[in-house]
């Protein structure tokens, strides 16, 4: 039972670092999406001229 404990306290901490990995990703990506957006109509001035 103490292995059987172990190998799912491993595989449970494994996940949760997955599902950080992930968050963090995700949060990044959107982030970046809401600062390419804002920035698209000063870049299509600065390209225009």
């Amino acid at each position: 039972m103490y292995y059987f404990g172990m190998v799912m306290a491993g595989v449970g901490a494994g996940v949760l670092i997955g599902a950080l990995t992930f968050v963090t990703l995700m949060l990044g990506v959107v982030i970046q999406a809401m600062i390419t957006l804002t920035a698209g109509p000063l870049v299509d001035k600065i390209v225009k001229d």
